[in-house]
């Protein structure tokens, strides 16, 4: 769930938990109201009639009576009966013409030595709300008025729906007004997040704009000055990788060239002299050993030239990238027995600035390598070519190919290694390798290398 998310239902819910709350907090506590008042309302109405009905019905006044109940029925609209029953309980005077309900003598009855008695009886009109008063502490008869609490709870049920609609409107307005909030608040903190997963990419060149001095700002300023810090760490790291990448390629021309020049030579010297005493020996056991010396000799100084090569091969520096490459691919499918077809496009025509020709040669190198030791490749093709500015180098097998993403274990532990240095190799250089792979799938080396056009030669 998205922090803008969480900022809205965090928002929209406290409102509605407040906006319900209120409302049927409200709705209790006007429905108590309503019910005290519809109550004072009908001991007001019993009192005043039995202020006018002690003396009717001590002088048994029926006529009184009803002239006095219509009067009230007339002038009340909650007003559904009125009753006055007798001392003994029977009907004085009634505002129902066929006679009481059943049941409603006996529903309300008034205990000793109280003035009234209030009930809410349940009726096929509705809820009422009746009232039992005494007259004369009972002994002229009893009162009996019933009010219609259908006007309480149309008013509660009302002013209930209006706080709820009140309350949807607030819900709507504070989705709006948090949505726009959230929006603000979270939109900084969006491009610090599109700026720290570009860092992760080693784009270390990301900003982040700073519109606010409150804590995102100072949030982004420290990202700011962290991507500063980093681009300078990176900047160190690569000079000193580039720095160690050409000592060790110095280290190898050099030691390349003492294998060559003094060690070949002293083996050369040594097979000469083991030829001569070859063939000025008499004995048939030492012409036996000394060729059996000559052969021990000759394989050393092969396997010392191919140490040499791997070190750095001359044809690097005299004849150049695609003479070194022709050799190398050439040599390599001879000794680990892969068909190499090798193609150097318009790379032959000129050549590369000496770093770019190490860089790539290197590259190419360590593709084959990881090919002949993991892919069980049968084909191998290479590719030179220069398009638009860029070298571009492109190296596939037919082998089992892995995951490029890094999730396979050993032994794909040392193939990732590879390709992490054929990266930052090709990143010295403003270039970078991209692999494409799948197991079974065969694996696929694109190099690309921005040269100049003025630095050929």
């Amino acid at each position: 769930m998205s922090l803008r998310l969480q900022i809205v239902l965090a928002i929209a819910g406290l409102i509605l938990v407040l906006g319900l709350a209120g409302t049927f907090h409200a709705r209790f506590t006007l429905s108590g109201i309503s019910e005290d008042l519809l109550e004072q309302r009908g001991n007001a109405i019993a009192s005043d009639l039995e202020g006018h009905a002690s003396e009717l019905l001590l002088t048994d006044d029926i006529y009184g009576l009803y002239r006095r109940i219509n009067s009230i029925m007339n002038s009340e609209g909650d007003m559904r009966y009125v009753v006055i029953l007798g001392p003994n309980g029977e009907v004085k005077a009634s505002t129902f013409a066929g006679g009481l309900p059943v049941g409603l003598r006996e529903a309300n009855p008034v205990p000793d030595g109280q003035a009234s008695s209030t009930e809410i009886l349940e009726t096929s009109e509705g809820s009422l709300l009746d009232m039992a008063r005494p007259v004369l502490g009972g002994e002229a008869g009893v009162i009996r008025v019933g009010l219609s609490r259908e006007r309480v709870e149309s008013d509660v049920a009302s002013l209930t729906f209006r706080l709820l609609a009140i309350t949807g409107g607030i819900l709507l307005a504070g989705l709006l007004v948090s949505y726009g909030l959230a929006t603000l608040l979270t939109r900084p903190l969006s491009r610090l997040a599109d700026a720290a997963r570009a860092v992760g990419r080693g784009d270390l060149s990301r900003k982040v704009a700073i519109e606010s001095s409150d804590e995102v700002g100072e949030l982004s300023a420290a990202f700011n000055a962290m991507t500063d810090q980093l681009r300078e760490k990176e900047e160190d790291r690569r000079r000193l990788l580039a720095q160690v990448i050409s000592a060790q390629e110095d280290e190898r021309k050099r030691v390349a060239r003492e294998l060559h020049d003094e060690a070949g030579q002293a083996l050369t010297s040594l097979m000469l002299g083991l030829k001569h005493l070859h063939e000025t020996a008499v004995d048939d056991t030492v012409r036996a050993r000394v060729a059996d010396l000559r052969t021990v000799a000759s394989d050393t100084l092969e396997l010392m030239h191919d140490l040499s090569l791997d070190l750095r091969p001359s044809s690097l520096d005299d004849l150049g990238l695609v003479a070194a490459l022709e050799r190398y691919t050439k040599d390599f499918g001879r000794k680990y027995e892969i068909n190499v077809d090798f193609h150097a496009g318009a790379l032959r025509e000129r050549r590369l600035p000496i770093q770019h020709e190490v860089t790539v040669y290197r590259i190419v190198q360590e593709a084959l390598t990881n090919t002949a030791r993991h892919a069980s490749a049968k084909n191998i093709s290479v590719t030179l070519d220069r398009r638009n500015g860029t070298a571009v180098v492109v190296a596939e097998d037919d082998g089992s190919g892995f995951d490029p993403s890094g999730q396979e274990l050993s032994p794909a532990e040392a193939r990732r290694l590879g390709i992490r240095g054929m990266e930052e190799r090709a990143a010295l250089l403003g270039g970078r390798v991209t692999i494409e792979s799948r197991p079974g799938a065969g694996t696929a080396v694109f190099l690309e290398i921005p040269i100049d056009e003025d630095d050929l030669t």
